[in-house]
């Protein structure tokens, strides 16, 4: 079944390497996109080194933080007090059904509505490829 299969060979530039070429098959990027890219990659640095150096100390140092329901934790504000374990009586500002429909079939129909427009470009595109195939 292995010897069936047949193989794209890949061609080369020579005996140069992929590392040497700045050659690429795909449409060169431009100024802004690449320096969209950097900038990326610097805020995403930015972002994910602090979480990794964190790891290290909750594990070997431990997290100790002092309850902010002590007295004197906060001195400027005003005296702490327990929230209510009771659910509240009068009115919500929003309706759980409403919320819950939201939280549910947005999500659900922007994926679906995306997913609907990409089938839709690369069914254009095949026919498009077709097209000129027939011509050609």
């Amino acid at each position: 079944m292995a010897e069936s299969a047949a193989y794209l060979q890949m061609e080369g530039t020579g005996g140069s390497s992929d590392l040497d070429s700045d050659s690429e098959d795909g449409p060169r990027l431009s100024f802004c996109q690449r320096c969209g890219i950097r900038l990326l990659c610097l805020v995403l640095t930015c972002y994910f080194l602090p979480m990794l150096s964190f790891i290290p100390l909750a594990l070997f140092g431990g997290i100790q933080m002092p309850s902010p329901w002590e007295k004197g934790y906060n001195k400027d504000a005003p005296v702490a007090t327990i929230p209510s374990g009771e659910m509240p009586s009068g009115r919500w500002y929003w309706n759980l059904p409403l919320v819950t429909c939201i939280l549910l079939f947005l999500p659900t129909g922007l994926v679906a509505v995306l997913y609907q427009l990409k089938m839709r470009t690369v069914r254009r595109q095949r026919m498009l490829e077709g097209l000129v195939s027939e011509c050609a």
